[in-house]
């Protein structure tokens, strides 16, 4: 990240908020607690981190663990919402979360062809675009940008928007940008469709970094309207502030649904300081609608078991 690209950060999120991630992005190389809702962070550790791949390795499940992460599924969420204008009626909206690209050469142009042959008229990524905590993150852009033309060959006409999770550095911003996809650092765009109005709003990353920040986010969000909100959160570890603020469907991630699970998909280990119910799928919540993805990649270490990779394609309707 050039001079200019930190001067133009500046300007857009403030002096408080960049100082804040930089600083703990510098601590989070060398910590396994941060200041967000996650309080002991295993996945900062690498001797955990090298003792999975160890058991791995000698129990012979590597490759079949690899295997199994690059089994993508693809699933439909339909989605009813009371609120939702008839013009976003059937929007097809693709949501993909925790790709962890540099896990695997090629795996973002893996990810884009799986989907190629599905419809969608909007794209979001739910944070965690980076495998590694540290370290170089530049061709994260060309993974990206070959990803990109594929996905929107057929689809995302009304955009592909995105949020940082707690993998990815604020420096990346310049980067995804440039790739094509528009970052939402606690900030809100409004999705027009044949005059009907929805908000997609945008939350900094709530579980290690602890810089989501609601009332910034919703700033320029009229506060009397009735329109549609739609939060990206990296974590489904605010979900009561998002029902309080008149959310009618939140889109997360992180979780990976424990993404080395027992049989049966049950998680020894979920990262999240929230119910189990909320780790993975659709659920609601006083109202709200919300899904959690089971993760598009892996993290720590490219294996999964029990619990398949996905994209989700959540197919807004009017209830009836």
């Amino acid at each position: 990240m050039d001079e200019h690209d930190l001067v133009a950060l500046r300007e857009r999120i403030g002096d408080e908020h960049l100082k804040r991630r930089l600083r703990a992005q510098v601590d989070k190389m060398i910590q396994t607690s941060g200041m967000g809702r996650g309080r002991f962070h295993y996945e900062n550790l690498p001797l955990f981190v090298h003792a999975v791949k160890l058991v791995l390795r000698v129990t012979g499940l590597g490759s079949r663990g690899e295997r199994n992460a690059l089994a993508l599924t693809v699933r439909e969420n339909p989605v009813e919402l009371p609120d939702l204008p008839p013009a976003f009626d059937g929007l097809r909206i693709l949501h993909l979360s925790d790709m962890h690209l540099d896990g695997q050469p090629g795996f973002g142009l893996h990810i884009a062809r799986t989907v190629a042959d599905h419809d969608f008229d909007l794209c979001v990524l739910t944070g965690d675009f980076r495998f590694h905590d540290t370290g170089r993150y530049a061709h994260l852009g060309e993974e990206v940008k070959a990803m990109l033309p594929v996905l929107c060959r057929k689809a995302c006409r009304l955009g592909v928007y995105g949020i940082l999770g707690n993998h990815d550095f604020i420096e990346m911003v310049p980067l995804l940008e440039a790739a094509g996809v528009r970052l939402l650092l606690n900030e809100a765009v409004c999705v027009t469709e044949n005059g009907a109005v929805l908000w997609l709003v945008g939350l900094d990353d709530a579980h290690f970094y602890g810089l989501h920040d609601f009332d910034k986010a919703l700033r320029g969000v009229p506060p009397a309207s009735r329109e549609m909100r739609i939060l990206l959160a990296h974590s489904p570890e605010v979900i009561p502030e998002a029902s309080e603020r008149g959310f009618q469907l939140y889109l997360t991630g992180h979780t990976h649904a424990g993404q080395i699970c027992l049989p049966g998909g049950w998680p020894p280990m979920v990262n999240a300081r929230c119910p189990r119910r909320y780790i993975a799928g659709a659920w609601t919540f006083n109202g709200m609608a919300g899904y959690t993805s089971r993760g598009t990649g892996s993290s720590g270490v490219f294996a999964r078991f029990n619990c398949p990779p996905e994209v989700v394609i959540h197919i807004l309707r009017t209830s009836s």
